[in-house]
């Protein structure tokens, strides 16, 4: 008698899709992030709450739960802008989404002489944090 290796699991394809369709894999990823990230003495009531925020953020169109804020994501803008000039060179602006998980949502630039605005960068993270926060299928 053959073993059946996972491979030949028929029900392989079946779990990969519904784990793809439901973003499990990203939620697990947001959730053992900020579980790390901010440590609280009760990680399970954490979670739940961490769940119910999302639920919210799902049911009633309220912000997602982020690991980073958008305040976070200005003083990074304002460190990488000493000179207050409200924009900020290319390259540390490529650097700053890395930092923040969202280059996958800003414009790739091939110019590294461009320069972005405060605006601009601000946009793309907003977006990019609230896509990689939204784990969930939507409803409908």
């Amino acid at each position: 008698m053959q073993s059946m290796t996972c491979q030949d699991c028929p029900r392989k394809l079946e779990v990969e899709r519904y784990i793809k369709e439901h973003k499990i894999d990203e939620m697990l990823q947001n959730l053992t992030s900020s579980l790390f990230y901010q440590m609280p003495e009760n990680p399970k009531q954490y979670l739940i709450e961490q769940l119910k925020l999302l639920k919210a953020s799902r049911d009633e169109f309220a912000e997602p739960p982020t690991l980073f804020t958008e305040n976070n994501a200005e003083t990074i803008f304002n460190m990488l802008d000493p000179c207050k000039k409200n924009s900020i060179p290319s390259d540390r602006y490529q650097h700053a989404l890395e930092t923040l998980g969202v280059l996958h949502c800003g414009k790739v630039l091939d110019n590294k002489d461009e320069f972005i605005s405060k605006d601009m960068y601000m946009n793309v993270v907003k977006t990019g944090l609230k896509q990689m926060a939204s784990t969930y299928k939507p409803i409908g």
